[in-house]
């Protein structure tokens, strides 16, 4: 095919030629291949898809995959338990998950990229006991700076 074809060819395919209506008799008719907007033809292909949708049965619940998530936050809360701990309480409730992904879950509770609850920081004690940083209590100072034992402030 030389180029000024399939340039022809090109350009009926980007500017589809329409068929115009044509009057009879003082009335507007539309030519028999274009099917007015009021009806709705139903070709036997699409009978039997209709059919096949329909006979679809309803979707199963989704399955948490962690369903453990409201227990961890509940001992968060509390702030009582150290991560060997409370992955031990999700071992034993909760038999059917992987140990390594409940791990996970708890090593990402630390790392703010991964952590399942964005808008809570989880952090860990001195004593090693994962809480969240919202309720962990601010040390009192009265206002005094924090002075070590054993050292006199300069004077």
């Amino acid at each position: 095919m030389s180029k000024s074809k399939k340039a022809k060819k090109a350009t009926d395919q980007e500017n589809p030629v329409q068929v115009e209506s044509h009057e009879v008799n003082g009335e507007e008719h539309a030519p028999p291949t274009i099917v007015e907007a009021a009806m709705e033809e139903v070709f036997p292909s699409q009978e039997s898809v209709t059919e096949q949708t329909e006979e679809k049965p309803a979707p199963k619940p989704k399955v948490s995959k962690r369903p453990y998530i409201a227990d961890v936050e509940i001992l968060l809360n509390a702030g009582t338990h150290t991560k060997p701990q409370i992955l031990a309480f999700i071992m034993e409730k909760y038999p059917q998950i992987s140990k390594g992904g409940a791990s996970t879950f708890l090593t990402d509770l630390l790392n703010e990229k991964y952590r399942h609850w964005k808008e809570r920081a989880v952090t860990k004690t001195p004593e090693g006991k994962l809480v969240f940083a919202d309720r962990l209590e601010a040390p009192v100072n009265d206002g005094q700076p924090a002075v070590e034992s054993g050292e006199q402030p300069a004077e």
